[in-house]
C-alpha cells in the first residue's frame, strides 16, 4: 500500500473523537438501563396477587350456568372478587358478574358459583380477578 492510498482510507475513515466514545456509550447505557427497567418490571408483573382460572362449567337452562372457578392467591386470608362473563355461540357476552370470593385457607380453592345469562352460554371466562378490602 502506497502513502497516498494510506492518506485516503485515513481521509474516509477518521479516528473516532471523545465526543463519539461518550455518545455511543451514553446510548448503550441508556439502552441497558431500559432492559433493567423492563425486566425488573416483568418479574413483579408476573406473579399477580390474586389469579383465577375457569375448571368447569355446565349450562344448567339458557338463563343460567354454574361455573367452577380456581383461584390462587398469595394471602389465603385475603378476600377476593373476580370478574367472570359468558359467550353464546355467535361471541357476543351473554351475563357477566363480579363474583366474591370468601377468605380461605389454601393459596390454591376453588368456587362454584351461579352466573345469570340471557341466551344460552357456550364459554366462560374468568376476565380479572382483585384482592378487595385494601
Amino acid at each position: 500500500m502506497t502513502t497516498s492510498d494510506e492518506a485516503r482510507i485515513a481521509r474516509r475513515y477518521p479516528k473516532r473523537s471523545l465526543f463519539d466514545y461518550l455518545l455511543f456509550g451514553g446510548l448503550g447505557l441508556g439502552v441497558a438501563v431500559v432492559i433493567a427497567v423492563a425486566a425488573i418490571a416483568g418479574l413483579e408483573q408476573s406473579t399477580p396477587e390474586v389469579a383465577g382460572e375457569v375448571r368447569n362449567f355446565e349450562v344448567v337452562s339458557p338463563t343460567q350456568v354454574d361455573v367452577e372457578i380456581v383461584v390462587q392467591r398469595e394471602d389465603p386470608a385475603a378476600a377476593a372478587e373476580c370478574s367472570v362473563y359468558a359467550q353464546a355461540s355467535s361471541y357476543e357476552e351473554v351475563g357477566e358478574a363480579v363474583l366474591p370470593v370468601p377468605p380461605g385457607e389454601e393459596k390454591l380453592e376453588s368456587y362454584t358459583f351461579s352466573l345469570a345469562t340471557v341466551k344460552e352460554a357456550v364459554s366462560i371466562a374468568v376476565e380479572n380477578c382483585w384482592i378487595t378490602g385494601r
